[in-house]
């Protein structure tokens, strides 16, 4: 079958896809215009052209194998006792503490077995009682203050030890007892093991037996012994040599192991707090600010206000101390003892002065005015030359230095240090104090007026002097040791125990110098009338006693003056003889500070500080190893 002529031939395209193709038949004579028709047909389809819906790719479905997902971590949270300890450092102290009394206790029960005296083992066994009961105090004390109102449990056991604190006592107390009853019995028992068994024999009224040993029978000839050759004598003071350690030398070793935990168990606390306390080193340079001793800086200005004062007064109490030391001992010569000691006190006074010219013409070409209260005036007419009219205006310094050097010498020629230098101090601090008050109209001492009072307290100050004065402190401790060794006569193996104590009390008075500022201004009105009263109440009262009258009176009204001033309100200014040292001139700086271009370091504050740690390993060392005769406490040799 023919298809139609007017559809076209093969696949027509859909409706508006596109340009549309038509194959028509036009007459050829010319009746109808192509452009027309063109025209009117693409309008046609122009107006009848609409949207074709493409149909929708099929897809074809794939299949995804699942993988395994990682399982997520489960985060582990640290642990709340230990989050616990770490808030409470004093904890840790205790832990410390209680370790040091097991361990000396351990060492107690050794020596007791085999009967040796406790010596300062039993000293560090009640120290760590001590520090361990205080430790848990402060805990406890510090706890009940942090306990929130949330924390109902804890709100009702202490609740509950409140209601019931005669039981708690009184279990405390039971336990105690326990405790005690216990080591009693445990001591009594190793007593009774110990002891020999011969008195029970003897009870039971059994005799050992007597061994009768048989004489051999003598011969006629009877062999001469072998002759040796002789052997090298030894002196009684000579000792063979050999390396070991002496006896006794465990229980020395715990000793310094103890005492270096101890040390070491405080410093490492010490870093912590002032990690806590200060985070950030903007923080610290904020604290340095109250802290910080800049100590040259007012010691000098100590020298230029009040050294004349106090050179005058220990220069007086030399003299009253080589007259004193002359007519004590004129007895044994008495037609020229006291001659001679005060031709010889003149002598070395002599040489004193030498010296004493020589250092302070030095410390004037370096620029430094060394107490000027104390210069004479002098014009510019006596003498031409600076250098000339410089020691004319310091002639009492070189005279008083000068003084006090041979006073030191001539009486050290008499009798040791170790037993006069209380007696110096007394006479500087009484008959001393009077002279340098009357000296030139007391001119020694430039006057404060109208100045701002201090307060009475300064918190925060007793805990911020260890962190920012460490080089001070081991200067200080270091010539306060030498001191207290070169007087007592002790040896330098004791200087691992002494050092440390030394240092905490140096520590513990200048940090309460800076909680109570007053103290340090008011120094002189402190000591002034106390010494006086003390110095009449050792002539009058007590004439022929020693000097402990004079330390017991003057302790206790310099602390009843200390203690007033401590008190007293000052509505707005203050003046008198009062110490005002200035404000620091340097900033804080650590001893070991890494910053971006390296490492900065104080040298000098480095080496003293590892100057000291040797000395203090070096003695305990030698001392553990070798003992020491005489040791304090019976410490085991």
């Amino acid at each position: 079958m023919a298809k139609p002529r007017h559809q076209p031939r093969g696949t027509a395209a859909p409706r508006g896809a596109g340009d549309v193709k038509l194959r028509l038949r036009l007459p050829t004579d010319g009746s109808v215009d192509l452009d027309k028709l063109r025209a009117a047909l693409e309008a046609q389809l122009q107006k009848n052209r609409q949207p074709v819906a493409e149909e929708p790719a099929v897809v074809e479905p794939v299949i995804v194998q699942p993988e395994p997902q990682p399982q997520p971590e489960v985060a582990t949270k640290p642990s709340a006792a230990w989050a616990w300890v770490k808030a409470r450092p004093f904890f840790l102290t205790a832990i410390a503490s209680a370790l040091l009394s097991f361990v000396t206790g351990i060492v107690l029960i050794v020596r007791h077995n085999s009967d040796v005296a406790p010596g300062m083992v039993g000293w560090l066994f009640v120290l760590g009682l001590l520090v361990l009961i205080t430790s848990f105090i402060y805990v406890i004390k510090r706890e009940r203050k942090t306990i929130a109102p949330s924390d109902t449990q804890a709100t009702t056991v202490w609740n509950w030890v409140k209601q019931h604190n005669k039981i708690v006592i009184g279990s405390i107390g039971l336990s105690a007892a326990t405790i005690v009853v216990l080591g009693l019995w445990i001591a009594a028992f190793n007593q009774s093991s110990v002891t020999d068994s011969k008195p029970k024999e003897i009870a039971k009224g059994t005799t050992p037996p007597k061994v009768i040993t048989p004489t051999p029978p003598k011969s006629p000839i009877t062999p001469k012994p072998p002759v040796t050759p002789p052997q090298p004598s030894e002196s009684p003071g000579e000792s063979v040599s050999a390396f070991k350690p002496a006896d006794g030398f465990t229980g020395r070793l715990v000793v310094v192991f103890s005492i270096g935990c101890a040390l070491g168990l405080g410093g490492l606390q010490m870093r912590r707090v002032e990690d806590s306390m200060f985070p950030t080193s903007e923080e610290k340079q904020a604290a340095a600010k109250i802290g910080y001793i800049d100590f040259w800086h007012g010691f000098r200005h100590f020298l230029a206000a009040q050294g004349g004062f106090v050179l005058v007064a220990v220069a007086t109490g030399a003299v009253v101390l080589i007259w004193d030391t002359a007519s004590i001992h004129a007895f044994e010569n008495a037609n020229g003892l006291v001659f001679y000691k005060v031709g010889s006190a003149f002598l070395w006074m002599l040489a004193g002065m030498g010296l004493a010219g020589l250092g302070i013409m030095l410390l004037g070409a370096a620029g430094v005015n060394l107490m000027p209260t104390l210069d004479r005036k002098v014009q510019s007419t006596i003498a031409s030359s600076a250098v000339v009219r410089f020691a004319l205006r310091k002639i009492w310094h070189i005279i008083l230095m000068g003084l006090i050097f041979g006073a030191i010498v001539s009486v050290s020629f008499v009798e040791p240090i170790r037993l006069w230098w209380d007696l110096w101090l007394k006479w500087s601090l009484g008959i001393g104090m009077v002279v340098a008050c009357c000296w030139n109209g007391a001119k020694l001492i430039s006057k404060e007026k109208e100045i701002k009072p201090l307060p009475i307290t300064r918190s925060g100050q007793f805990r911020l002097l260890p962190f920012f004065n460490l080089p001070l402190l081991t200067t200080i401790t270091l010539l306060a040791t030498g001191c207290v060794m070169l007087l007592g006569q002790v040896h330098w193996l004791q200087l691992w125990w002494i050092t440390p104590l030394i240092g905490l009390g140096i520590t513990l008075a200048l940090a309460a110098l800076q909680t109570v500022p007053r103290l340090l201004r008011n120094w002189m009105n402190i000591l002034f009338f106390p010494g006086i009263v003390a110095l009449i109440c050792d002539w009058l009262v007590w004439p022929d006693s020693t000097n402990q009258p004079f330390w017991i009176v003057l302790g206790i009204l310099s602390g009843l003056f200390a203690l007033g001033i401590c008190l007293t309100e000052v509505k707005e200014t203050e003046s008198g003889w009062l110490l005002a040292p200035p404000p620091s001139r340097r900033q804080f700086q650590p001893v070991l500070k890494p910053d971006k271009s390296g490492l900065q370091v104080r040298w000098g504050s480095l080496l003293i500080i590892m100057t000291a740690t040797l000395l203090i390993v070096a003695s305990a060392a030698k001392w553990a190893w070798s003992g020491l005769p005489g040791a304090p406490w019976g410490i085991p040799n």
